[in-house]
């Protein structure tokens, strides 16, 4: 799933540091959810952006959003 990566000059490109919020902000928007979901999401899932988004995936599916 690396064409879900954000394009980011920054070192981090298959994970998500929480760190930088203007990181956070970016990952947000290309999962379409919230900055607080993606810290949430990688408290819980560990901060590989490919696990972020299957959990935000199965927790917003349930919830009827698209990811």
């Amino acid at each position: 799933m690396p064409d879900l990566i954000p394009d980011t000059d920054g070192p981090s490109r298959e994970r998500i540091r929480v760190i930088d919020d203007d990181e956070v902000h970016g990952w947000a928007a290309r999962f379409g959810v919230t900055p607080d979901d993606v810290r949430a999401a990688v408290k819980a899932a560990g901060d590989l952006a490919v696990d972020v988004q299957e959990y935000l995936h199965s927790h917003h599916a349930s919830n009827g959003s698209d990811h």
